[in-house]
């Protein structure tokens, strides 16, 4: 098992590297916030305004050291938190991308099927890993349940992409 020294620093580095990812976007704001209100307690539309829930977060895991039960359920919430920032801010290019005109549909949502594919393996390889590190059995079988809706959605998002190669195929025919 980490030490929490060990997982502080392993947050502080994750928090730092999405410090910087954030600071390349653009970070414009949307009209409804971002996530869900389990997952973040803030309320905000910017990704900043959730990172800063994040770093306010990290400094009460790094206070509250003696309470081991907090300090392990705040350091998975951050872990889930920092997995979720990451997410939103690789999509910000896409966002842009759907913002500016384009010519050929097709090919945009080809695009964007495969980013979302990338972002899909990323999150299933994310809770294996999880799920091999898992202790308990109510962890396991919650990280399973996930894993199953994220196959279920990576299968719906593989046959999306499918339909748009064999429309696109038809479209070179032409």
């Amino acid at each position: 098992m980490m030490s929490l020294t060990s997982v502080q620093q392993r947050l502080s580095l994750c928090i730092q590297t999405l410090r910087q990812e954030i600071a390349q976007h653009p970070d414009g704001q949307c009209r409804l916030p971002r996530f869900d209100s389990h997952l973040f307690q803030c309320k905000g539309t910017r990704l900043a305004d959730y990172l800063q829930e994040i770093e306010q977060n990290f400094q009460r895991l790094c206070v509250d050291k003696d309470d081991v039960i907090r300090s392990a359920w705040l350091a998975e919430r951050l872990v889930d938190q920092i997995a979720a920032l990451q997410r939103e801010a690789s999509t910000q290019q896409l966002r842009l991308r759907r913002e500016q005109p384009q010519r050929h549909p097709r090919e945009t949502k080809y695009q964007e099927y495969r980013e979302y594919e990338r972002r899909l393996q990323v999150m299933i390889d994310q809770r294996e890993q999880r799920l091999a590190e898992a202790e308990t059995l109510a962890v396991q079988q919650q990280l399973k349940k996930d894993l199953e809706i994220l196959e279920g959605r990576m299968a719906r998002c593989r046959q999306a992409i499918r339909s748009v190669e064999w429309a696109l195929s038809l479209q070179g025919r032409d």
